[in-house]
């Protein structure tokens, strides 16, 4: 073997060293990378009575189908009635919300509920929206139940009770407007009112004047959250404002 021939064969084992010590390290901090956004971003703790996330499809079944036993044995006049409201029509049904069965750990084919009310509910939402925003800061969310004045003409409440959360939107305008409730999950010390990680959708429904349509869905996780009104346009849908708390 001649030595031109040696030299080269050796630098050549040289870099390849090299080059393999080099992929060992940049292995390592992408490891390190990777550990370290794990825990920015914690596994969701859900609430007492629901399941650990990751807990086999059996638990999350049987809690999924006591969750819909109880709404189904609600008395949902005498709900609307506690949130100062008469209740017009009631829809409970059953769905696969990948979002929210996302948030919680529970099984992306999990069957659960979501609860559609069409309620009357006088002026207590407008009078609720000027009283929460007499003392909000807009540094961090409000606490507890809150109601807020929307861009388009009505009020919006985002409530928790009765282990659920509710995001409901009063129209005061005229005529009618179609269009979507959707409850996103956010940080807790998010400035004004953003949107976030979708939570739960509504159905398309209809509006007119005085109306108030509310979404409703059990409560798994304690955090921010914010609901908004998207409003049906002629392509797609235009976010009308809406409320956020912790809760």
């Amino acid at each position: 073997m001649s030595r031109g021939r040696t030299v080269h064969g050796n630098a050549a084992a040289g870099l390849g060293a090299i080059l393999l010590a080099l992929g060992l390290v940049l292995g390592a901090a992408t490891s390190s990378q990777a550990a370290d956004d794990t825990s920015i971003a914690p596994a969701t703790e859900n609430l007492p009575g629901v399941p650990a996330p990751g807990s086999p499809a059996s638990e999350w079944e049987a809690w999924a189908a006591q969750e819909r036993a109880d709404a189904e044995a609600t008395d949902w006049a005498a709900d609307a009635k506690a949130r100062g409201c008469i209740l017009k029509d009631v829809t409970i049904s059953a769905e696969v919300d990948a979002d929210y069965n996302r948030a919680m750990g529970a099984p992306a084919d999990l069957a659960t509920h979501r609860v559609d009310l069409l309620e009357e509910c006088g002026d207590a939402p407008a009078q609720a929206a000027r009283a929460a925003t007499s003392g909000t800061s807009t540094l961090s969310l409000p606490s507890g139940n809150q109601c807020e004045a929307t861009s388009g003409p009505g009020t919006m409440c985002l409530t928790k009770g009765s282990g659920r959360i509710y995001a409901s939107w009063q129209y005061r305008g005229s005529g009618s407007v179609t269009g979507f409730l959707r409850i996103y999950r956010i940080s807790s010390g998010a400035d004004g009112c953003p949107t976030g990680t979708t939570w739960l959708t509504g159905a398309d429904g209809t509006w007119r004047s005085g109306d108030t349509r509310t979404i409703s869905k059990t409560r798994t996780t304690a955090g921010g959250y914010s609901a908004h009104i998207w409003k049906k346009v002629t392509f797609g849908h235009t976010d009308w404002g809406g409320a956020c708390a912790t809760l």
